[in-house]
């Protein structure tokens, strides 16, 4: 072990995803329940090479918001998605939020209210747009979150590939092809004997 760092309050903190940014610190999401806004709110947490912490921001308001994964952008920004409760248990949608270099929300989306879902995994896309998968399907939006396509095909991590679609890896242990409009190529599913 070089170091480590512990964020948080009294309460209950989760830390759920993070990357070395190009400065050399580190960027972390999550949720913590140690603010006065809401239950759980979406946590960012900027920090120095050595996990310092350099500003921390949250997001949310008196429902329960989580992040689940964020990628620095091109601009030197950040992209996070994770979920948003609006009126119930059966009423939780995608959230993509967009902030610059410190943090401060740029802009924010929402997908698929009415129903249970929530992204796990998040993408800057080639064009400068999104891909996002999770709980409930895939979603591509442009470069201010304005949804292109959805497909009902969801998964628990996604990447874009050389020729412009997207792999996604989800449960089952499965992995999925799907081509630039979101329609599927093909699906492996392994398992301990094989595939």
């Amino acid at each position: 072990e070089e170091w480590n760092q512990t964020f948080g309050g009294s309460y209950v903190d989760r830390g759920r995803s993070v990357q070395q940014t190009t400065d050399g610190g580190y960027i972390i999401t999550g949720a913590t329940s140690s603010s006065e806004i809401g239950y759980f709110d979406l946590w960012l947490i900027k920090t120095d090479s050595e996990g310092n912490e350099e500003w921390n921001q949250t997001f949310g308001e008196e429902s329960q918001e989580r992040g689940y994964s964020v990628q620095q952008t091109t601009d030197g920004g950040y992209i996070i998605t994770g979920s948003t409760w609006f009126s119930g248990p059966d009423d939780m949608a995608y959230w993509l939020i967009k902030t610059n270099s410190q943090g401060n929300e740029e802009w924010s989306q929402t997908f698929g209210e009415g129903y249970v879902h929530s992204g796990y995994s998040v993408e800057q896309t080639l064009d400068g747009g999104y891909i996002i998968t999770g709980l409930g399907g895939s979603f591509k939006t442009d470069s201010e979150g304005d949804e292109e396509w959805m497909s009902d095909i969801e998964g628990n991590s996604v990447q874009q590939t050389t020729d412009g679609g997207y792999i996604i890896t989800g449960n089952g242990v499965s992995l999925i092809k799907i081509d630039s409009e979101g329609d599927e190529e093909w699906i492996q599913i392994f398992s301990l004997g094989g595939s």
